[in-house]
């Protein structure tokens, strides 16, 4: 019987390491980027605090269609020492954009040709002039947030090199094994990150399109003219995505208002078939119904109804739950207790490690992997590769399920003595099942050695190596179904005097451990693995 493992070699060593760092790097110098962008604009923010105020007044205002979205076009007039000048710069960028065609249409009627308001100019060049001045809140802001991109890939280019700082000292097998420091306190601060951000975008992606959704069924029914429908491309480096854009024209109480929203969702998606089959139904000059909100006349949407896509929102649910485990199991970590006045033949305690690993790894992998499945599904992809996708999906969030649910199994507790056990010592066992007991139906409980190598193969790019365990001496210590000798119990066993002593490392290593299995009807077995000390003769 041999037990198995497969890394690629390096992956801890120097290349690793270098791997980490170009990454860090390259993403550190891609924020620098941003940063000095943002720093320029701030900057100009700052240098544009000492412009004069004068009055001006509105030339023309215009709302024009770019092809992608609408924008708001200004003129105005001003006179600086007897001279007329006329600029047409709204602000911090050169006219004025919304994410709504609703609230370009407001601000142009706000600005309507003749009427007057205060501008800044440069009193270097009076020509240069801006209708909004722009605040120094809102680029010190922006400077702050892009900080961030650097930060994060100077972490990422340090880090394998500060995690092996601390020299590494050979153990001393004629010694029990100091206590290990634990990563309690990392584990609660990057669960709570995790979720936090799980929170953050949950908001935006499903609470506030549900309470709109619910808020909209109160809303009035109204009719409205089709002045613009297409299909919106967005692209970026991971390809094309496409949204429907219908731009109508309602009244309310006499008075004209424009909007866009086609449902609360928003959002895009790949596939641009299916986009384009909306946009027929609503051809410029169409006239339909639409909600509005009567409490806000300029709020108003075309498809009240919650439809599947509001399901996608759900997918930061999936980062929270897993940041909520990871803080559990956070919280359940415990330090190793070693008394140092215990002398080598007092009791040592072993206790049985949480999955959460395995459970936290899967789920953030299926959650990548159905996200691409949900696109391929939505998208013009052809069936078979959505079949086959999907199919894969539903095998990896049956496996994330099946590790998050061993998460809760009941877990053995084992007291040794003596502390200091050594070939053809006789050891005294003890054992205590925490948690639901009674839901193993069977108990098998063994003592293993196995023998620690590494297997290479392949050469250069493809080079992978795996450890090899392979057990040189196994005994079945015990198996029962008996529910009081499962929840608890004590045995001897004895160390074989031939057997060797425990030797750390991963190439000719000797590892020592016992092994819970307990089988759990309709639910993941335990199986649970003990490692401990077998000492060299003193």
């Amino acid at each position: 019987m041999r037990f198995t493992t497969s890394t690629r070699s390096g992956g801890g060593g120097i290349i690793g390491k270098l791997v980490f760092t170009a990454f860090g790097l390259f993403f550190a110098f891609i924020g620098t980027q941003f940063v000095k962008q943002e720093w320029k604009g701030l900057q100009e923010t700052k240098a544009m605090q000492q412009w004069a105020q004068t009055s001006c007044t509105i030339v023309s205002s215009a709302m024009k269609d770019d092809g992608e979205d609408f924008r708001l076009e200004v003129s105005y007039r001003y006179e600086v020492d007897e001279k007329i000048f006329t600029s047409t710069r709204y602000g911090k960028r050169p006219h004025y954009t919304a994410e709504t065609v609703g609230e370009i249409d407001q601000a142009r009627k706000r600005l309507q040709p003749g009427k007057t308001f205060d501008c800044h100019y440069n009193p270097a060049n009076p020509a240069e002039a801006v209708l909004d001045l722009p605040t120094m809140k809102g680029a010190r802001s922006s400077v702050g947030f892009t900080l961030l991109f650097p930060g994060f890939g100077l972490l990422f280019a340090t880090f394998p090199w500060l995690k092996g700082r601390k020299k590494k000292k050979e153990p001393n097998l004629a010694e029990p094994p100091k206590p290990a420091r634990s990563g309690k306190r990392f584990l609660i601060l990057f669960g709570a990150v995790f979720a936090l951000f799980g929170l953050i975008a949950l908001k935006p992606m499903f609470i506030t399109p549900l309470q709109k959704t619910n808020d909209a069924k109160m809303w009035n029914a109204m009719s409205a003219t089709v002045v613009s429908s297409k299909v919106k491309s967005h692209s970026d480096d991971d390809g094309t995505t496409y949204s429907p854009y219908i731009a109508y024209r309602y009244e309310v109480a006499g008075e004209e208002y424009l909007g866009d929203q086609y449902t609360f969702m928003g959002g895009s998606s790949s596939g641009r078939d299916s986009k384009a089959e909306i946009v027929r139904q609503y051809p410029k000059g169409h006239t339909f119904n639409i909600y509005v909100n009567p409490n806000d006349p300029t709020e108003s949407v075309i498809k009240r109804d919650a439809s599947k896509s509001l399901l996608f929102g759900l997918i930061p649910l999936i980062f929270v739950f897993v940041g909520i485990a990871i803080i559990i199991a956070g919280f359940r970590a415990k330090k190793a207790k070693l008394d140092p006045a215990q002398s080598h033949e007092h009791i040592v305690t072993l206790e049985g490690s949480s999955p959460i690993k395995k459970a936290v790894g899967l789920s953030l992998f299926t959650a990548i992997w159905n996200t691409i499945v949900y696109f391929i599904a939505v998208s013009d992809a052809p069936l078979l590769m959505a079949i086959i996708f999907g199919f894969f999906g539903v095998i990896m969030l049956g496996a994330a399920i099946h590790a998050i649910l061993a998460i809760f199994n009941p877990r053995p507790t084992v007291e040794i003595t003596p502390g200091a056990i050594r070939p053809g010592t006789s050891v005294a066992l003890r054992w205590r099942i925490n948690g639901r007991a009674d839901r193993i139906g069977k108990l098998t409980l063994s003592l293993q050695c196995l023998r620690v190598t590494t297997e290479t193969s392949g050469s250069g790019k493809n080079r992978s190596t795996r450890t090899v365990k392979t057990p040189i001496f196994e005994d079945e210590l015990l198996t029962t179904d008996r529910q009081n000798e499962i929840a608890q119990g004590t045995l001897q066993f004895r160390i074989p005097e031939e057997k060797p002593y425990s030797l750390p490392g991963n190439d000719g290593g000797i590892q020592w451990q016992l092994v819970f299995h307990g089988d759990i009807r309709r639910w993941p077995d335990l199986k649970q693995e003990l490692p401990f000390t077998v000492y060299p003769e003193s």
